[in-house]
């Protein structure tokens, strides 16, 4: 009897069809029930539900498995009909049918199951009340059917189904995902059509009922049945601002090729006006990459003009190439601020418009790179903007010398422009940027020794520089270094547990020859942020126009503990100082750095991750000359990668006048509800910067999300600060869809650790 087994995956295509009512018979296991089984069959329920659809007794398939049949009585005609009665069982490895009666003509292939019959295997659960067709042309029909599909936790029914090759046809089908005895949503479809060679099902008349209410009605749809794409709707983005009010988006997919698609959505705001917003993607050999475009017809809050956004950003390989752009444009200096878009665009104080090749071979690399930018801060002079690369060349590498003996090369090759006429202040021209080095890293399991000397060298052709700078600049120096460092360790235990606690101190010499750069140009030169890392630079500026002269030995010793069991680290600590022998002469002009000081600040972290999903990570910063606090922050995190979030955090800058604490949590209150939540507060200045607040509901059924944003927005660029509140409403049907997804967005930028695939 090998048609049953045989016609069971297209049993599986069920999944699509629609849901109902649904009892125990069905497999759906309890908390409870699921606690009875063996450890090794137990499965995890999610926290929302009550239970799963499960079974464990049949096991797992497997392909070419011989077929068992059994039955009380059974019978064989002369013209080869095979009847069974009683307790009839047709079982594989994984899968089996159970009956009361069944009829199978051998030689025409048609067989007949009556009086009820029950499919099971490791996957789904189907009972009908009849079954009947034909083993060689594969087709089948089934009356009365219940389902359950354990992979979707969903269950269903369907009056009658016609099963032929690939193709199933189901009358009367329902689907849903809520537990037995819930109401929450029921889809149903009066003929549903499912096709496994297309990967799409089209239904006629369906219904989408909420707490047996009908909600929505359909006269046609089709929908996936495999991971296949397909041209239609997406749901909706619904949100309400102060503002715009109302902000609703349409989104419609289109599925134009196998790797091409794009995405069309309509906007309509209330105060404001009609617009969409549009993505296109692509897959070729060069790569993958994204093209958005979105406009706002005649925005009524600002004077009746259209507003657009654009992004073009491509990221791929050929070969040992890289290739990268990133490409943005925006009409105005406050869309960001007035808009907020679904597309994959964020606000930022210059736009990048980058299109860059690089080359990685095993000694040698190479850059090749094109790169503007538009600035939307409208408070910032002309001649603050940044320099334009038109463009940048870049070879390095690190080729073997002789024995242990390294060099090290770095050529920089770059034409910087500005978009303002007056060059006065800012000379444009080109800068080539080389810097030799040799180094001799000698290296053991106890420590490493790495001496190096390092020639830096610029030569600038200038266009209207000034009659002091001259039209071709050059600078020469050189500096030379010593690192060295220790890796100790030792056996410890901690809290009842086996660790390997480190010692690795750290001592570095740095020497860079002073050379007068006041006249020199400065396209891209700045200061790092101080930290530990820092304290370890060979120039103590970024960029190129600068060489920071320097005489300074730099201590740093960290210590780290692994947990020996995995191997994974425990707790880190770290602390460092620099000293200098002599002042510092080349600085910039808007650096807050004191360069006659003896000693950096005496700069400190640590990382501790106790417990299975805390963290703790702390900085401080210790000026030692006046004996004051110059930067301290700290934040303490949780993530169970599941449902629970929670920070605190604080940063502390009072050379910036910025302190600020920070609050954000995701946590459950009950099985199905949490409460999100964001405080940011400006201690200083006593005033709150952003809050959100939120609850969320979840069950089999829904996932409902309400959230309310505030938050000090500049609207007029004139640094003034006005409070902007927005509603958003996220609603799911698991297992169907949603709308409203831009929530997850949201909380993706606001809540450090959140990450929507945890959902």
């Amino acid at each position: 009897m090998p048609l049953p087994t045989r016609a069971l995956p297209i049993f599986c295509l069920l999944c699509v069809a629609g849901a109902g009512h649904a009892d125990d018979d069905l497999n759906w296991v309890d908390r409870d029930q699921m606690a009875q089984f063996p450890e090794v069959q137990q499965r995890p329920i999610p926290p929302w539900c009550s239970g799963i659809y499960y079974n464990p007794e049949v096991g797992t398939p497997v392909e070419g498995s011989d077929t068992v049949v059994t039955a009380d009585h059974t019978s064989l005609t002369q013209d080869g009909l095979i009847e069974m009665d009683g307790n009839v069982l047709i079982e594989q490895p994984g899968r089996r049918i159970t009956t009361d009666s069944a009829e199978l003509d051998q030689a025409s292939g048609k067989f007949q199951l009556n009086n009820g019959m029950r499919l099971e295997s490791n996957i789904a659960t189907f009972i009908a009340d009849d079954m009947s067709g034909q083993t060689r042309l594969k087709e089948a029909s089934l009356d009365g059917v219940r389902y359950s599909l354990f992979t979707n936790h969903a269950h269903g029914s369907a009056s009658h189904i016609d099963l032929a090759g690939n193709t199933t046809t189901i009358t009367d089908g329902t689907y849903s995902t809520c537990q037995p005895g819930s109401n929450g949503w029921q889809l149903s479809g009066q003929k549903i059509y499912l096709d496994r060679d297309t990967g799409w099902g089209e239904a006629r008349n369906m219904v989408l009922k909420v707490k047996g209410m009908p909600l929505i009605w359909l006269p046609w749809m089709t929908f996936p049945i495999d991971d296949r794409r397909k041209t239609g709707l997406l749901f909706p983005t619904i949100a309400v601002g102060d503002s715009g009010g109302l902000d609703v988006t349409q989104p419609i997919y289109i599925n134009i090729a196998p790797q091409m698609d794009a995405t069309i959505a309509p906007r309509y705001i209330d105060a404001r006006g009609s617009g969409v917003d549009t993505e296109f993607r692509y897959l070729t050999h060069l790569g993958h990459g994204e093209l958005s475009y979105g406009i706002l017809f005649n925005d009524r809050k600002f004077d009746d003009q259209s507003r657009q956004v654009a992004r073009w950003t491509h990221d791929g390989n050929v070969g040992r190439w890289g290739l990268t752009t990133d490409v943005n444009y925006v009409s105005d200096d406050f869309y960001f601020k007035d808009l907020d878009t679904g597309l994959e665009i964020s606000s930022q104080t210059h736009l990048p418009r980058l299109g860059e090749a690089r080359y990685y071979g095993r000694t040698w690399q190479f850059l090749g790179r094109v790169q503007s930018w538009q600035t939307i801060d409208p408070t910032l002079d002309d001649d603050e903007l940044p320099y334009r690369r038109l463009p940048q060349l870049q070879l390095t590498g690190d080729p073997t010398l002789v024995g242990p003996l390294k060099g090290l090369w770095v050529s920089d090759l770059t034409i910087f422009d500005r978009s303002d006429t007056d060059t006065s202040n800012n000379p444009t021209g080109t800068r080539m940027h080389l810097e030799p080095a040799l180094t001799l890293p000698l290296r053991n399991s106890w420590g490493y020794v790495e001496p190096r000397v390092r020639l830096y060298h610029n030569r600038y052709q200038l266009d209207d520089a000034s009659a002091q700078t001259g039209n071709d600049p050059t600078l020469t120096t050189w500096g030379a270094n010593l690192d060295t460092g220790l890796f100790l360790e030792r056996r410890t235990n901690l809290f009842g547990g086996g660790y390997t606690q480190t010692l690795e101190p750290r001592l570095f010499f740095n020497k860079v020859e002073y050379e007068d750069q006041s006249t020199l140009p400065n396209f891209d030169t700045g200061e790092p942020t101080f930290s530990y890392n820092t304290l370890f630079r060979e120039n103590r500026f970024i960029g190129y126009d600068r060489i920071g002269d320097e005489q300074k030995a730099s201590l740093g010793i960290t210590s780290r503990f692994l947990r020996d069991e995995t191997g994974t680290e425990q707790l880190r600590l770290r602390v460092g100082q620099g000293y200098y022998f002599k002042d510092r002469q080349v600085t910039l002009d808007d650096s807050d750095t004191d360069p006659t000081a003896d000693q950096t600040p005496l700069v400190g972290d640590m990382r501790w991750n106790f417990g299975q999903d805390w963290y703790l990570y702390t900085e401080g910063q210790w000026n030692t000359d006046e004996n004051q606090r110059e930067r301290s922050s700290f934040r303490i995190g949780y993530n169970d990668r599941e449902r629970r979030v929670f920070n605190i955090g604080y940063h502390d800058r009072p050379d910036d006048d910025i302190r600020e604490s920070e609050i954000s949590t995701i946590v459950p209150i009950h099985r199905n509800w949490r409460l999100i939540g964001r405080w940011m507060y400006d201690l200083d200045n006593q005033r709150t910067l952003e809050t959100i607040a939120g609850a969320e509901y979840r069950n089999c059924c829904w996932k409902i999300r309400l959230m309310s944003q505030r938050e000090l927005v500049d609207d007029t660029g004139d640094g003034v600060l006005e409070p902007d509140s927005t509603i958003w409403l996220q609603i799911q049907m698991t297992g169907l869809g949603g709308f409203g997804g831009e929530v997850d967005s949201l909380l993706e930028r606001s809540i450090p650790g959140y990450r929507r695939e945890y959902e």
